[in-house]
């Protein structure tokens, strides 16, 4: 632990020098010899404005450090775009190999080290932000006061002491002093404009840091979860519901406290997941509330995966909708063996079962000899390329979770768990559904169809009027269906990446069990939000490595 801090802080310290070397290595004209080289290659417009903008890398690297330091992820993301943007600058400035070469020295070293930087945003303070801007002024004065002072006699032909140097430099930052040397070469004059440059872009940052945005912390009161378990328990009204109340939202209630939504926030947007809950009468309401809550921090909101059913209401609070895709519902009183189309169902069963397969369904609580067994599966499934855990609209595998869960396993003759789904609740009247679904990997074609016609027979006989099989994403649309240019422009394009995204081959496995399709969709604002609301939907979706589940909170809204 004692050596990554100290990997940390020196990373931190080598990036603040980094930046440091970066503003330096631009004080002075530069090496001639070098300079009519590159001359020879460049237009001259490209030497200058590489200057500029080795200037705006390296204060950028300079106030990125303090992020550096606290091991944000973000930071060390930018960090590494910025020393790459920085070796190609020193090149093409002044063929200053040996800056370049630092900062490649330097990139080789943050990479190797790149698992320390797992700690998201947290709440700005004001000392924190104070602090930010000291230095910000320091190194900006810093930067003129040497430039002015190395290149005097050259570029300005006049001697200036390190005091008048600072006086010039204090005239040019105020933007309301006239300074009084006057360049006489190409270089002190675009030193003159670089300071002008340090000037504005030293008050952006200062502003940012005062005036960014909230940043979102997750945390939710005993209170605040018993209180999102009754309203679901009686306003509950989809498959999604369930993971509603689960240890990774935030919650929003209404003022009257009769409805509240859960969301999480990611690349500034406040996602909440589905519609509210609560009476129908005040859904509008607590949109237009939770619309006003997040303009006060400064989120973008957007709802991810809510239903068709209260599309005016959002229209009529300015919201446009996406389609994600469609929930596939078995219809579970047509439902039956018997007949052609389930002909391949009926024979993949009927083998699997002269194989000695049979299902053993486990009512809560589950015992610990059984959880032991599904981690193993689980585990195994895990190591399939392309799966992983995720969460906010369905669960992980947590042994306390599926403790609490029905489980319905296919087991081998001798006694082997070989897959296994977990049943749900659906605050949707007369629905199931389900949230994990693992097998191992060397278990037979098959056991999961298997798994599912059993859940069905066994539901149909419980029962249920119909199942949810959950979402097959950018699916295309219904013919009564109306898109807007960019849905079909997104579904097009998700459609045509089958190498990247497989959702044509989820829908077509799901289509075997499926009787109707139902939309659904995430309503959003304004169109030129779409590429970062995928990112912030990536984010609240995505597990870090280094997170942890808060200790004592319950799993499924139970408490």
């Amino acid at each position: 632990m004692r050596l990554g801090k100290f990997t940390v802080l020196l990373i931190s310290l080598v990036t603040f020098g980094s930046g440091l070397v970066t503003l330096q290595s631009l004080i002075g004209p530069g090496v001639p010899e070098r300079l009519a080289a590159l001359e020879r290659v460049f237009p001259l417009e490209v030497l200058h404005y590489s200057r500029f903008v080795t200037l705006v890398v390296g204060f950028a690297l300079v106030a990125t450090s303090f992020n550096i330091y606290k091991r944000k992820k973000r930071a060390y993301r930018l960090v590494v775009v910025l020393s790459c943007v920085a070796i190609v600058a020193h090149i093409v400035k002044g063929l200053d190999y040996e800056e370049a070469i630092f900062t490649a020295v330097y990139l080789i070293v943050l990479w190797s080290n790149r698992r320390l930087f797992t700690v998201r945003s947290s709440a700005p303070t004001l000392a924190w932000g104070l602090l930010r801007i000291s230095v910000a002024i320091v190194v900006a004065l810093s930067y003129g006061t040497l430039g002015l002072w190395v290149v005097d006699r050259i570029g300005f032909k006049i001697d200036l002491p390190i005091g008048k140097a600072l006086h010039e430099t204090l005239l040019i930052f105020s933007l309301v002093g006239r300074p009084s040397i006057v360049p006489h070469t190409r270089y002190a004059r675009w030193f003159i404009d670089s300071m002008y440059l340090m000037t504005i872009t030293s008050m952006v940052y200062s502003l940012h840091a005062l005036f960014r945005p909230v940043i979102y912390q997750l945390r939710v009161v005993p209170r605040e979860r018993a209180l999102a378990s009754e309203i679901l328990s009686r306003h509950g009204r989809s498959s999604i519901d369930f993971f509603k109340v689960w240890p990774d939202k935030s919650f929003f209630f209404s003022k009257s406290r009769r409805s509240f939504l859960s969301y999480r926030v990611g690349a500034n947007f406040a996602v909440a997941l589905g519609d509210p809950v609560g009476p129908e009468d005040e859904l509008e309401t607590t949109i237009g509330e939770f619309v006003g809550f997040c303009a006060k921090n400064d989120w973008i909101v957007a709802f991810h995966h809510a239903l068709a059913d209260f599309m005016p209401i959002y229209r009529r609070h300015g919201f446009r909708k996406l389609k994600l895709g469609d929930e596939a519902i078995v219809d579970l009183t047509r439902f039956s063996l018997e007949g052609r189309r389930v002909r391949s169902l009926r024979s993949s069963t009927n083998k699997l079962e002269k194989m000695g397969i049979h299902c053993e369904y486990h009512e809560p609580p589950i015992p610990d000899s059984v959880l032991d067994e599904l981690e193993i599966v689980s585990d195994d499934w895990l190591k399939l390329s392309g799966h992983r855990e995720r969460r906010f609209t369905l669960g992980r595998f947590k042994k306390e979770y599926l403790r609490t869960t029905p489980v319905l396993t296919a087991v081998d003759g001798n006694g082997r768990i070989l897959g296994f789904l977990n049943v749900i609740p659906s605050y949707r009247k007369g629905e199931s559904t389900i949230d994990l679904m693992r097998r191992r990997r060397e278990a037979p074609n098959g056991i999961m169809d298997y798994l599912f016609v059993r859940i069905f027979v066994h539901d149909k006989e419980k029962g249920f009027e119909r199942f949810s099989l959950g979402l097959a994403p950018m699916s295309g649309f219904q013919a009564d269906e109306v898109a807007g240019v960019e849905e079909k422009a997104i579904h097009y394009f998700f459609q045509h990446l089958g190498f990247i995204f497989n959702y044509r081959g989820l829908k077509e496995y799901k289509a075997k069990f499926a009787d109707n399709w139902e939309p659904i969709y995430v309503y959003y604002k304004n169109p030129l939000d779409l590429p970062r609301l995928a990112l912030a939907i990536s984010e609240v979706s995505e597990i870090g490595a280094d997170e942890r589940d808060d200790e004592g909170v319950a799993w499924g809204g139970e408490e």
